[in-house]
């Protein structure tokens, strides 16, 4: 709430990749049309990163425009305390992209990209900064300390 704006505001979880699955087909039936969501990942080495959109999931393949979308950093390798990156005014076009075959990714790029399967495999990533500005300096390893990262959990919120 924090990072959103509004204190008083609820949030209702959706989608538990732990719970529900990690294949993107889980997240898509879960989280598509649900409106403003709250994207949360632990990677496997137990950082805590994600981001919010406005713009509700879809399959379709496209990207999305969106002003109020942001990342967000809660623990990360660095010692950076929360921190929110916005997304650069040149990239609200590309801000967040919809596809059937990924899980939640946002910016062009990708900032923040889930592969299908995202705890069985290294193919998620993060190409950051791209379309959302680095304000800490630490680039690709600002989140996990790596490029690529795998999954130990996913959490969607939806705006109650």
């Amino acid at each position: 709430n924090e990072f959103y704006g509004k204190t008083n505001q609820q949030w209702e979880l959706i989608y538990k990749a732990s719970r529900d699955g990690f294949d993107v087909n889980a997240f898509h039936s879960r989280c598509n049309n649900k409106g403003p969501t709250m994207t949360i990942i632990q990677s496997n080495n137990n950082y805590l990163f994600g981001g919010y959109t406005a713009i509700p999931w879809t399959s379709n393949v496209t990207y999305v425009n969106d002003t109020t979308a942001f990342l967000f950093t809660l623990t990360n390798p660095h010692e950076i305390p929360p921190t929110k990156y916005l997304i650069n005014p040149g990239n609200i076009g590309n801000a967040v992209q919809h596809h059937s075959g990924y899980g939640p990714t946002f910016g062009s790029g990708h900032d923040i990209y889930l592969a299908n399967g995202s705890n069985s495999n290294n193919s998620s990533y993060t190409n950051f900064p791209h379309g959302y500005l680095d304000t800490t300096g630490k680039g690709n390893n600002t989140f996990t300390g790596a490029l690529n990262f795998t999954t130990s959990d996913i959490e969607v919120y939806k705006l109650a």
